[in-house]
């Protein structure tokens, strides 16, 4: 399993019990859809297993991970 797909099944798991980093979980299109979102809100992408912070007026920007060996 790659380190996203094991990043998506730990915010999955955590965000169904509301304690997980990412409060939005959808998919790509609807997540940069949405403006209304507090400055600072994760959201994992399911269909691109992206990781996205929204950064206010409806702006969500990537963010970069690599794999550390």
């Amino acid at each position: 399993m790659n380190m996203m797909s094991s990043l998506g099944t730990l915010v999955k798991n955590h965000v169904e019990d509301n304690k997980g980093i990412a409060k939005v979980v959808d998919t790509k299109s609807n997540i940069t859809s949405r403006s209304s979102d507090p400055i600072g809100t994760f959201a994992f992408a399911t269909d691109t297993e992206e990781l996205l912070i929204h950064t206010g007026s409806g702006t969500w920007v990537k963010i970069a991970t690599e794999t550390v060996t």
